[in-house]
């Protein structure tokens, strides 16, 4: 393989990701009642869908790898998984729970996962891109795994708040006072 097909591969990937996130993202936004969140999800799903736009134009410059129909095929298999994993769990998502606090709460910390995985694959592609010689795409990377560190580190402040919310709603009990201050605390630094 050379080193420009193996470019366009970590672009598929990150496209894949980045395709599906947008569903995830949307069906996270209906389902959430929280002003902060739903704020920091919509903010989110419009980077994603820049993200998605980016990734494609740089795939269009990177050009299409030599054909290989088993490799197109497992690209097509892969890419119809992932969509259907993400269409099948938003029904789930929304069943998990009838407590719409814990519900928000678990997705978060799902995003937060997500997040991870977006980073990590951001990480591989720019260290590809770069041992190929390809800056613009080494920088593209770089530039929305910051996106995607950033998003993560105001998700883990959004889970604190979420996380209190929970806590009294399922146990009907007031959280500890010092517990709620370093949620908001950790809340009022999210952009």
């Amino acid at each position: 393989m050379d080193s420009k097909t193996l470019t366009r591969q970590y672009l598929d990937e990150v496209h894949a990701i980045e395709t599906a996130l947008v569903t995830n993202l949307t069906a996270h936004i209906a389902m959430t009642s929280d002003e902060d969140y739903r704020s920091l999800l919509e903010r989110h799903l419009e980077e994603t869908r820049a993200h998605g736009r980016n990734i494609d134009r740089r795939r269009k410059a990177v050009g299409h790898p030599r054909r290989n129909p088993v490799r197109a095929g497992i690209g097509l298999v892969r890419d119809i998984a992932g969509q259907a994993i993400v269409l099948s769990k938003g029904p789930i998502d929304g069943l998990r729970t009838i407590d719409q606090h814990e519900r928000m709460l678990k997705n978060a910390r799902d995003e937060c996962a997500t997040e991870a995985i977006e980073i990590a694959a951001y990480d591989a592609l720019e260290t590809v891109a770069k041992a190929a010689g390809d800056n613009p795409t080494a920088k593209l990377a770089a530039d929305h795994r910051k996106q995607e560190e950033k998003m993560l580190a105001d998700l883990r402040a959004v889970i604190a708040r979420l996380a209190v919310d929970t806590f009294e709603s399922r146990t009907g009990g007031e959280a500890k006072p010092q517990v709620k201050a370093a949620a908001t605390r950790k809340l009022s630094g999210v952009a």
